[in-house]
């Protein structure tokens, strides 16, 4: 086997809060998978499996067959590239900056139309990294038990199903903005604006089975947000452009602060009980891929409030009270604009 195919990049023990992800030496494994490497930043966490993270990069005209997962959640970033489609039974061509979420049960398949796609993924409930390492002990040790209907039963029990080539893949593609599943760019299932920022839900939680939502933001320079209040879940934030200037208060191996700069192509990854601070020093575009808040419903239940019963948020404790019943923690937002 070659399991050099497989390696280890950086130490799995240490917390890694700024993961560049063009930069090998922040992987935590890389894989050459023939027609792509995987390069892998973060593994599947807490019993919801949540947050795996990497980015696939294929080769041009890389395919991955019609098939769907009984079990867990993708979500698909055409970060470079396009991609030829067919999602549910829909025929479509997806472009750089659309996002895809494939739910369980919901068929899906791939043709790569360029050389170095790149395919940035966010999986729950899955383990892909763990199900590509045992592919490739299987491919290395056992490749003649694939020759056995019931040894690639009992593999695939419980993960994919492959389907049928579609027909319509010989049709015509529909528009990407007509398929569900495809969320792009100007997509939104609620928005909302305020000084120095625009955020736009691109996928609530009842698509991912009450795990999280995911929000896309644009932020101007100037904008400041505080993270004041210690609380239990990961901060994971995406960043697509721009510059953030992040200050922890403290880290796992220091209680002095810690000072970082975020660009393009990064994750701000902030464990549990870790308080810290955001600042924009270039207008920037990211996302919140932790999400375990109901922000959604937060800004929806904070306009009512502020319509019908302003006192019961004048206070700022109680109003950042308000906040944390939806698991919102910002403390503070200025604008120097």
């Amino acid at each position: 086997m070659d399991l050099n195919k497989m390696e280890e990049v950086r130490n799995f023990t240490g917390h890694k809060y700024l993961i560049r992800m063009m930069e090998p030496g922040d992987w935590l494994r890389h894989y050459n998978e023939g027609d792509e490497v995987v390069n892998d930043f973060i593994l599947p966490r807490g019993p919801r499996q949540k947050d795996e993270f990497s980015d696939t990069v294929y080769h041009k005209n890389a395919t991955v067959p019609y098939h769907w997962h009984e079990h867990g959640f993708e979500t698909f970033e055409i970060a470079r590239g396009s991609v030829d489609c067919v999602i549910d039974g829909k025929h479509f061509i997806a472009k750089t900056g659309d996002l895809l979420h494939i739910p369980p049960y919901t068929a899906h398949g791939f043709v790569f139309l360029e050389e170095g796609t790149i395919w940035r993924e966010l999986f729950q409930e899955m383990d892909m990294s763990g199900g590509i390492f045992e592919k490739n002990i299987v491919n290395a040790y056992y490749d003649s038990m694939k020759e056995d209907p019931a040894f690639m039963a009992m593999y695939r029990s419980g993960k994919t199903m492959r389907r049928e080539e579609p027909a319509v893949w010989s049709q015509p593609p529909v528009d990407h903005s007509q398929v569900f599943q495809c969320r792009t760019p100007d997509f939104a299932w609620a928005r909302h604006e305020g000084e120095g920022y625009s955020i736009q839900l691109k996928i609530c939680k009842w698509e991912t089975a009450g795990c999280k939502e995911i929000w896309h933001a644009d932020l101007k320079k100037g904008l400041k947000v505080e993270y004041a209040y210690p609380h239990r879940g990961y901060d994971m934030f995406y960043v697509q452009k721009g510059s953030l200037e992040v200050t922890i208060d403290h880290s796992y191996e220091s209680a002095e602060p810690q000072t970082f700069v975020a660009g393009p192509d990064t994750i701000i990854d902030i464990p549990p009980y870790h308080t810290y601070t955001i600042r924009v020093l270039e207008d920037a575009a990211l996302y919140n891929y932790g999400g375990e808040y109901d922000l959604k419903a937060c800004l929806e239940d904070l306009a009512s409030v502020k319509r019908d019963a302003p006192e019961r948020i004048a206070a700022k404790e109680d109003y950042l009270a308000f906040l944390r019943q939806y698991g919102v923690y910002a403390t503070n937002m200025t604008f120097e604009g």
